[in-house]
């Protein structure tokens, strides 16, 4: 079984070709780099925009797109554009299963720019034939929004948080997240979509309690209204000032907490 993931060499990619490779599938990895990452037998060096290289589809029987360019709207475009017509010419070379990796983020409710780009990409692959949809929620490891959270919660003595954090989130682990995917492609009769996330939501203020304390750390929590959160975040933006989060962050957070997705049990 020969697997292509896209975005290869990024926070799930990375785990998901270790996952894959232990599980004995076949891995085409693509990244910006083209590092051949542990685990894969070949690797191409593509990012959006690019042609696809020759023979890179030679062999593939299933696909997962996970790369997403973030900057800005420019990269939200090419995004949409490279990665529809990627699930095209891998549907035309004869690939039997696609997954495409969105977000709680996607939907209606979209607000953020990440949010409204995956919704969109949503539209379109939805069209496509053999095509699965997964909205995973906030994915908890070494990496992504979750590891930057993480960072800070163990050098910084006072956190502040978005209305005190006492928004609800959903979350999965990341190598869990891994063995799901690969189980979707193996199913005789997948959905055409998957919400993936644990049965029971988590504060955001919990989560960084429960994590602090693993590392014997107890931060002050300091609740800031949101809407200043928000102007903080925009001013930090404009002078390029990097922080845990940034404004299409808290954006998503914020109208999340109005997403209606339900847990889809494999």
């Amino acid at each position: 079984m020969r697997l292509l993931i896209t975005g290869a060499s990024g926070f799930i990619g990375s785990h998901l070709v270790s996952v894959a490779s232990k599980q004995g599938w076949d891995i085409v990895s693509f990244s910006r780099s083209g590092i051949k990452p542990e685990g894969a037998s070949k690797a191409f060096a593509w990012s959006f925009g690019q042609k696809v290289p020759i023979n890179a589809f030679e062999g593939v029987n299933y696909a997962i797109h996970l790369a997403h360019d973030f900057s800005g709207e420019k990269g939200a475009q090419e995004t949409i554009i490279s990665t529809y017509e990627m699930a095209l010419l891998l549907n035309s070379s004869g690939v039997q299963r696609q997954i495409f990796v969105s977000s709680y983020s996607a939907g209606n409710h979209s607000s953020s720019l990440y949010g409204k780009t995956k919704f969109q990409l949503e539209k379109f692959l939805s069209k496509l034939p053999n095509i699965t949809i997964v909205r995973p929620g906030l994915v908890m490891g070494g990496g992504g929004l979750y590891g930057r959270i993480c960072h800070w919660s163990k050098v910084l003595p006072i956190i502040p948080l978005p209305d005190g954090g006492k928004g609800m989130i959903p979350v999965i682990e990341v190598g869990k997240l891994c063995v799901l995917l690969l189980e979707i492609l193996r199913q005789q009769s997948p959905p055409l979509e998957a919400n993936l996330f644990e049965s029971e939501l988590i504060s955001l203020r919990q989560l960084i309690i429960e994590f602090s304390a693993k590392g014997g750390k107890h931060p002050l929590i300091v609740p800031i209204p949101s809407n200043f959160l928000m102007f903080v975040l925009k001013i930090t933006s404009f002078f390029h000032i990097r922080l845990p989060i940034n404004e299409d962050n808290l954006k998503g957070f914020i109208k999340n907490q109005t997403a209606n997705h339900t847990r889809t049990q494999l």
